[in-house]
């Protein structure tokens, strides 16, 4: 392979993971501050016609709400508590204040709680329900009532539905959620009854909100980014994103389109609002505050019968970016996990990594598998390309006579190049050929180790106890760092010894690199690595010139 190739390509891989690491958009790392559902303002009224309310200018505060006619009314808890998840409603607002699921924690100690997607920092009524009609306008800050009891258990396959109430002078307003103890997805209904004699017609909002961490955190070599969330909106079959910190106060995000659901991530969770029985809505996502985002799906012309009712039904996901999961609940909630480019590769990859850890139960182990899979099916290729260098080695005397001899007349020795190839039937793109063909494979599975949700706080061995975060002791990158200079030390070449030594930088950088990046990724690269040495010893051994 000619050494401009050779360069060229190891350099592009050098960019391809600088650009992942550093500049492709971020996504957000999984901590027990990761939340959701945020508290606001909000109060019945009965005014002259308007206008609908500025959704984006909605004040964020906390208070006692009051009812329509000023009573006070104490707010109480209503704790769902079943095999996936406890949740919590509160009556202030009819909102879920708290959704800890219960397979995931916030670290990897043994006490450590589960991770709660409700954002204790930014409480919010999440989901909100506003509605502006020319009989009257509705808004959240109310204390609804419910029958049910304080504490609520759902087992085996249970469902259980909450219902809150709220009666005011002209709407009723009521709530329930629906909790299946299978699942992490939850139903939402909306029933609003106009308690007047006039038929009304008016806009009407479902609103979910998300915390955004502004905190200000630098990068080095000893750590990394914590990411915000972003915003996500399904919408006429394909998904719009974009980072909930980059939505302007004063400049909404306007998704066109009829939305089947719309929500909020981080890298390994995410609440979204599945609304594709919303007819002529629309989806916008609102930068509220510094630290608040929201997402309102708006239903323009909505009747309001005269002493009649009217429903919407949702449903909520709280839970994990975990693509059996999603599939489960449908309505491509899994197009969610980003999984780059190459994602219709990286899915199969995830699924084999999934079924090695049912055999072995040790993702660590399951990587190492993974990769040997990987290897193996490209075994040919990377024979054609460790058998093109080596004949590529074989002429490398005879190149520079030929550099030496033509230095002065470079067309020429560009023609005598061609004919040595020929001579020798030397495919000077040989090895550079079965490298590309195996490079969307290796992004393919490194885009599926970073994003899988199966190896937060998955230990593999002795020091390495969370193979989503990285090393502490820096020893697998180090070694790995280490094997791929010696990978590279037995790789023919026909490089210069000048250019040699450049390239013998590169394990270098990527042991830089890989300081930072999660030990499952390390491992990988590792495990290919001694892999590859292995097959260029046969090579060198086996493999007749």
């Amino acid at each position: 392979m000619d050494k401009k190739t050779l360069l060229a390509i190891a350099l592009s891989f050098v960019v391809l993971v600088v650009w992942q690491l550093f500049f492709a958009k971020p996504t957000p790392k999984p901590a027990g501050e990761e939340a959701r559902t945020p508290q606001v303002e909000i109060e019945e009224v009965t005014p002259a016609p308007t206008a609908p309310p500025v959704k984006e200018e909605i004040a964020v505060v906390e208070k006692q709400p009051t009812d329509a006619g000023g009573e006070t009314t104490v707010p109480r808890e209503i704790v769902v508590e079943g095999p996936l998840y406890t949740a919590t409603i509160t009556t202030a607002g009819g909102r879920i204040a708290h959704f800890t699921v219960t397979d995931y924690k916030n670290t990897i100690a043994e006490d450590s709680p589960p991770v709660d997607l409700v954002n204790e920092n930014t409480p919010i009524l999440s989901p909100r329900v506003d509605f502006d009609t020319p009989v009257g306008s509705f808004t959240d800050d109310v204390v609804y009532t419910s029958s049910s009891e304080d504490s609520v258990v759902i087992t085996g396959e249970e469902k259980k539905s909450i219902t809150l109430t709220y009666t005011g002078k002209q709407f009723r307003v009521e709530k329930t959620y629906t909790f299946d103890a299978m699942e992490y997805g939850v139903g939402f209904a909306v029933v609003v009854t106009n308690l007047t004699e006039q038929n009304s017609a008016g806009d009407m909002s479902i609103s979910l909100f998300d915390h955004i961490d502004v905190t200000k955190k630098s990068w080095s070599i000893f750590g990394s980014y914590d990411y915000p969330g972003n915003y996500l909106v399904f919408v006429d079959k394909s998904l719009k994103k974009g980072a909930a910190k980059g939505v302007k106060t004063d400049k909404p995000e306007k998704i066109p389109g009829t939305a089947t659901w719309f929500g909020f991530d981080t890298k390994y969770f995410m609440t979204a609002l599945i609304t594709e029985t919303l007819t002529g809505s629309e989806v916008e996502i609102v930068r509220l505050s510094d630290s608040l985002a929201g997402g309102i799906v708006t239903m323009g012309d909505v009747s309001f019968p005269a002493g009649g009712p009217i429903e919407k039904d949702m449903t909520i996901y709280f839970g994990p970016k975990q693509v059996d999961i999603l599939n489960q609940m449908g309505h491509s909630l899994s197009s969610a996990i980003d999984y780059g480019f190459f994602g219709f590769l990286s899915i199969p990859l995830v699924w084999l990594l999934t079924f090695f850890y049912s055999v072995f139960k040790n993702y660590g182990v399951a990587i190492i598998l993974l990769t040997v899979v990987v290897r193996v099916v490209l075994y040919p290729f990377t024979y054609k390309s460790m058998k093109s260098m080596k004949e590529m080695q074989k002429i490398q005397p005879l190149m520079v006579e030929l550099r030496e001899k033509y230095k002065n007349d470079k067309e020429k020795l560009n023609q005598e190049v061609m004919r040595l190839y020929q001579t020798h039937k030397i495919n000077p793109l040989g090895g550079c050929l079965p490298l590309l063909l195996q490079l969307p494979v290796f992004i393919a599975l490194y885009k599926a180790l970073y994003v899988a949700i199966e190896l937060r706080h998955s230990p593999f061995i002795f020091w390495i106890k969370d193979l989503s975060e990285m090393d502490p002791y820096y020893i697998t990158p180090i070694v790995m760092g280490a094997s791929y200079f010696l990978q590279q030390k037995l790789t023919p070449t026909s490089m210069d010894p000048t250019q040699q030594k450049i390239m013998l930088f590169m394990p270098i950088i990527f042991t830089v690199i890989f300081l930072n990046l999660p030990a499952g990724l390390v491992l990988y690269f590792f495990v290919s690595n001694l892999l590859s040495i292995a097959q260029q010893l046969y090579m060198n051994k086996f493999v007749k010139d």
